[in-house]
């Protein structure tokens, strides 16, 4: 009795080999079998189109936040948890649709590296935010101590938080020491939180195609016994 499945687009349908198998042994006997042999192949551009591709979109719109300003949380935080949530949804319909295995197939180890991507950018943020509170929290008191005694010509940067600061442009005649180091300290850690996501902007889309680079190399080759 034959069992007719159909596989859509998602597989295609290989080469047949058929053979005679003269003696085939069993308890009543021995007989002459069919043996057929039918090679089918995952057709790769369904799974292009419905998984891979919209999977590396996803982790593509997370970089995003690397370009928003590091002052703003809740929108960095909201882009980074819903391209996680985004993403979970995305692999419960890949799971949802391939026949479940006791093996970890090729879509599972792309999945998985994405997920480290988003959760890497949820790291990165991290880092980003503690420095801008440590930056923002030395800009408050240099705020307060500004209380118009110890009047010294000073001349500090033009803006803690700019993105394109290039060093001592503004001059302040009426600013304490104290409060000059406290902005010198605000600077310097706005300036690292500014250098972390200048680094991300580089680093996440190079490691990405680094990392599809390898992986289609090696599940593209064809197998050694065919």
């Amino acid at each position: 009795m034959w069992v007719h499945k159909t596989a859509g687009d998602q597989v295609d349908r290989g080469g047949r080999e058929w053979s005679v198998t003269q003696n085939w042994a069993t308890k009543p006997g021995d007989f002459s079998c069919l043996l057929g042999m039918v090679n089918l192949k995952r057709a790769i551009g369904f799974h292009l189109v419905q998984s891979y591709i919209p999977t590396g979109l996803i982790v593509a719109i997370s970089w995003v936040s690397f370009w928003i300003d590091r002052r703003a949380v809740p929108a960095r935080v909201s882009l980074s948890f819903t391209t996680l949530l985004t993403l979970s949804t995305q692999g419960n319909g890949i799971r949802y649709a391939l026949p479940p295995v006791s093996y970890a197939k090729a879509i599972d180890y792309f999945y998985g590296v994405c997920m480290l991507f988003i959760f890497g950018v949820l790291l990165e943020f991290a880092m980003v935010n503690s420095y801008m509170r440590r930056a923002n929290k030395y800009n408050h008191m240099a705020e307060k101590l500004q209380s118009g005694y110890g009047h010294k010509h000073i001349i500090v940067p033009s803006d803690y938080d700019s993105e394109y600061d290039e060093g001592p442009t503004k001059y302040y005649p009426h600013i304490n020491k104290n409060s000059a180091h406290l902005m010198y300290k605000a600077l310097r850690y706005s300036r690292r939180a500014l250098a972390i996501d200048k680094a991300a902007r580089f680093a996440f889309p190079s490691v990405f195609m680094l990392f599809n680079l390898v992986y289609w190399m090696y599940y593209m080759r064809e197998p050694e016994d065919q």
